[in-house]
C-alpha cells in the first residue's frame, strides 16, 4: 500500500549527527588541555559509549535529563582520571559548538522537498526540546512537515508506543498508511511496525549489526542507504 503520510526521523536521517558529534568533540578537545592525556579517538570512543549508557537509562526514566546532561562529560572524564572540576563547563562548550555544525544528510534535503510537496510529511525525533526546535530552524523544517513531534513533549521516548499513538492520531490517517523513516532500529523500525506502520530504514551513516542489537524476527518494509533509492520506492 502506497503510503499516504511519511514521518521522518531527525538526527541521522535528515540531520547528520555523527558529523556534528565528531566536529563539536574535536573543538572541545582542543579547548581543553585536561582532555588531551589521551587521544581525540580514545576520548570521543569513551565518551560515546557512557553516553550511550546514560540514554539507554533515560528512556528507562531511571534518570532525567539534567542528569543525564550532567553525568556524560563527568562521568567519561573520571573514568580516564581526567580532572573533573571543569566538566560541566567542558560540557556546555560541547553543546555551544555541536550547534555550530548541524548540516543535512547528503540527498536528504532535496528528497525531502520532493515527498513533501507530494505526500502529507511529519517528522518524529527523540531528544531535548530546546535542542531540536533549534535544528528545526536551522533546517527550515516547518517549509516541509506538520506536525513536528519532540518526545519529550509526549513525555515518552520512542520505541514507546504513546509516541506512535499521538502520531498517528496527528497524522489524521489510517496506521497501515503511514510510512516512517528512520535510521535506529530499535527505536524506529521496531518502533512503527509495532505500531502497525510502514518502515524504511535509512543505514547510510549506522552499524547495521549494532543497530539491528539483537533483533532478528522483524524487518523493515524497505531498506536504503542513498535517498534517491526513497524516491524510486515511492514511485515519486
Amino acid at each position: 500500500m502506497k503510503p499516504s503520510f511519511v514521518y521522518f526521523d531527525l538526527d541521522n536521517t535528515l540531520l547528520n549527527h555523527i558529523s556534528a558529534e565528531r566536529n563539536a568533540q574535536e573543538q572541545t578537545y582542543k579547548q581543553y588541555p585536561e582532555l588531551q592525556e589521551v587521544s581525540l579517538d580514545e576520548w570521543h570512543d569513551k565518551y560515546k559509549a557512557i553516553n550511550h549508557i546514560l540514554w539507554e537509562k533515560y528512556q528507562r526514566d531511571e534518570i532525567d535529563r539534567h542528569a543525564l546532561h550532567k553525568a556524560r562529560f563527568h562521568q567519561t572524564m573520571s573514568e580516564m582520571n581526567m580532572d573533573t572540576g571543569r566538566s560541566e563547563e567542558i560540557g556546555r562548550f560541547y553543546m555551544h559548538s555541536y550547534r555550530n555544525f548541524w548540516t543535512w544528510v547528503d540527498g536528504a534535503q532535496s528528497v525531502l522537498e520532493r515527498v513533501s510537496s507530494k505526500v502529507q510529511s511529519g517528522i518524529i525525533t527523540n531528544g531535548f526540546k530546546e535542542t531540536q526546535e533549534l535544528k528545526f530552524e536551522k533546517l527550515n523544517l516547518k517549509a516541509y512537515c506538520n506536525p513536528l513531534l519532540i518526545t519529550e513533549e509526549i513525555g515518552k521516548l520512542k520505541p514507546h508506543p504513546i509516541v506512535f499513538d499521538v502520531a498517528t492520531e496527528k497524522a489524521g490517517v489510517p496506521r497501515e498508511e503511514i510510512l516512517y523513516v528512520g535510521d535506529s532500529f530499535s527505536s524506529d523500525i521496531v518502533g512503527g511496525k509495532n505500531a502497525g506502520w510502514q518502515t524504511a530504514w535509512f543505514t547510510a551513516l549506522i552499524d547495521k549489526e549494532e543497530s539491528r542489537n539483537g533483533y532478528t524476527d522483524i524487518s523493515a518494509d524497505f531498506e536504503f542507504e542513498d535517498f534517491d533509492e526513497l524516491l524510486s520506492y515511492l514511485e515519486l
